[in-house]
């Protein structure tokens, strides 16, 4: 933006400069405003590109991190699933011990095994 301004300025200085000038003075001032303009024509289209660019490279990063998003919600919904596998393995085996114990216990003292 700040390089566009600069032309502009440029661009009006050859313009106001053309009043009252000899031929010579006139042909020089409008190639420099042919320069300038030219000038001007190339930072427009380089800055197109470098918005075009950045534009590209941030559709990109937003790819990226829906992906990495996608790629934890699964790891965790798997990590979860594994957990509750886990527990329901490690519920199931303290059941089976405390029964084994209460048997144990109900046995030595010669009671009804049955409430276990």
């Amino acid at each position: 933006m700040l390089l566009k301004n600069k032309l502009l300025m440029a661009l009006f200085a050859a313009s106001i400069g053309l009043a009252g000038c000899s031929e010579k003075q006139e042909e020089k001032a409008e190639d420099m405003k042919d320069e300038a303009a030219e000038m001007y024509s190339e930072a427009a289209e380089k800055t197109s590109e470098v918005i075009e660019e950045g534009k590209v490279k941030a559709e990109a990063l937003k790819e990226d991190a829906a992906d990495a998003y996608d790629d934890a919600k699964d790891a965790t919904a798997e990590a979860m699933e594994a957990t509750k596998e886990k527990a329901a393995a490690a519920k199931k085996a303290a059941a089976a011990k405390l029964k084994e114990a209460c048997i144990a216990a109900k046995k030595k003292l010669g009671e009804s095994t049955e409430g276990c």
